[in-house]
């Protein structure tokens, strides 16, 4: 793995700027299966520089999410309540008639970046993501989408050093079990996401702010 480093419109990210994204996020309590698998990783992701996304317990979610899509056309900062006010209109427009849906997480993989959890089956996850896109389309225009993701996948940890994966991934083989989790997906969370270089750990930090949580047709119990 590489010293992992956001990027805004194909270039590195300014240091304390935010960009609109829409994530799916797990949730204590409906989501207890995966914040289980994701604590299970803990002692091993503890032995590499992978800067954890995960909360202390598996009542925590921390800042595991699932990414649906970046807002590239302009920092956060530039959308004004109105432009806000678009897109979260749009996002419900877009996914008012998607069910809700059970999907899988896992297994636990280190990368190039840090760690993930690749999700499976994933059409009905693609499926969201690309009415997501096409709300994003239709009030910012295509060149509001500058970024792809590839797979739908959580993110365990960003890597702010250089390590080798392979025997991450021993490891995780070897003593996470199961290898998967289940993930409720009934809602997606518009929020302003900011990353900065924290010198402290020679690498870069997530933090969010929210702005909007839309809802698919329907919710899954609490």
């Amino acid at each position: 793995m590489e010293p992992f480093v956001p990027k805004f419109r194909g270039r590195p990210w300014e240091s304390g700027m935010g960009a609109l994204h829409v994530y799916v996020l797990p949730r204590p309590g409906v989501d207890a299966e995966l914040l289980r698998l994701v604590q299970a990783c803990r002692p091993i992701l503890a032995g590499y520089p992978i800067d954890p996304q995960y909360g202390s317990g598996p009542s925590d979610a921390g800042l595991l999410h699932l990414t649906g899509e970046m807002l590239a056309d302009v920092p956060s900062a530039d959308y004004d309540e109105a432009a806000r006010e678009e897109i979260v209109a749009a996002l419900h427009a877009e996914l008012a008639d998607m069910p809700p849906f059970m999907t899988q997480v896992g297994p636990p993989i280190g990368n190039a970046s840090g760690a993930v959890l690749d999700v499976w089956p994933e059409e009905d996850v693609g499926a969201v993501i690309e009415r997501v896109r096409g709300a994003i389309r239709a009030t910012r225009g295509e060149d509001a989408l500058q970024h792809s993701g590839g797979r739908p996948h959580i993110s365990l940890g960003y890597s702010h050093a250089r390590a080798s994966s392979d025997p991450l991934n021993g490891e995780l083989r070897n003593a996470v079990l199961p290898r998967r989790a289940t993930l409720a997906v009934d809602r997606v969370h518009l929020l302003d996401v900011t990353w900065a270089f924290d010198d402290g750990l020679g690498g870069w930090r997530m933090a969010w702010d929210p702005v909007a949580e839309i809802p698919l047709r329907g919710r899954l119990p609490e």
